[in-house]
């Protein structure tokens, strides 16, 4: 169970990543790198709670 919430917590803070406005700020530069990282790690955590997933069903 506690994995399961560790993979959704990191697939809610890519999407955060991703929606982070950094338009008007000091931040404004880093924009294009936080928006890769939320797309790595949206795409990272995604295909982990897949694997997950089957493997849990694989072995019952």
């Amino acid at each position: 169970m506690n994995k399961w919430l560790s993979l959704l917590g990191g697939l809610v803070g890519g999407y955060a990543f991703l929606k982070t406005p950094l338009e008007g700020s000091f931040l404004s530069g880093l924009n294009p790198v936080v928006d890769g990282l939320g797309i790595i790690s949206i795409l990272v955590f995604s295909a982990a709670l897949i694997y997950t997933g089957v493997r849990d069903i694989i072995q019952r």
